[in-house]
């Protein structure tokens, strides 16, 4: 039997990966899918003879397994972020109509945190679920679950700020904009701290 590699996301957004024995790809799929695990990937490492020969013979217009997977994927991803984009976008309108007012200090305290965090090799997700953990201010922390949600479905963070020109100044989501398309992005983030 062939041997695969997986890579997978729990339903608790844990990446898992494993190696495994099993009969061809969409069987191991399946499986994986059963046991409440979304693929991101899937390898074939080791061919038996008799398999590697009819991967030779593999037909034209038959679409390979990898190609059907990624489709699946970003399928189910768009829709995912296109609902949870929905629920937080509602729940930023609701705290923003609130009393809550976001103030320059926790722009400053954001650009700080994101900063050192970007230093110490964080990818933009990672750090802004870290902020977000550890911030007080209900309506600044669904800005930012917004904005995540934003770079989860690959926008720029820029992209998502321009909503909320309100909140972040012009010059500071032009700064961020820099250094995105730049990608000199601790050295924007450093300069919009002197500027917050």
């Amino acid at each position: 039997m062939p041997l695969y590699i997986y890579k997978a996301v729990t339903a608790n957004g844990q990446v898992v990966r494993n190696r495994v024995e099993e009969l061809n790809r969409f069987v191991l799929l399946k499986k994986l899918k059963n046991n409440g695990l979304m693929p991101i990937k899937v390898t074939q490492i080791q061919l038996s003879s008799k398999a590697s020969k009819t991967m030779k013979k593999q037909k034209k217009n038959v679409e390979s397994s990898n190609s059907v997977l990624k489709s699946v994927r970003e399928q189910e991803i768009a829709k995912n972020m296109t609902s949870k984009r929905k629920i937080f976008s509602e729940k930023a309108k609701k705290v923003l109509f609130s009393n809550i007012k976001i103030t320059n200090r926790d722009i400053v305290i954001f650009t700080q945190d994101f900063y050192l965090l970007k230093k110490a090799n964080f990818n933009n997700i990672h750090a802004l679920s870290t902020i977000i953990e550890s911030t007080e201010n209900e309506s600044f922390k669904a800005i930012l679950e917004d904005i995540l949600l934003g770079v989860e479905a690959g926008e720029n963070m820029y992209t998502t700020m321009e909503y909320y020109s309100g909140v972040f100044p012009p010059i500071y989501i032009n700064m961020i904009k820099v250094g995105e398309l730049s990608r000199i992005f601790n050295k924007s983030l450093r300069a919009s701290c002197q500027i917050s």
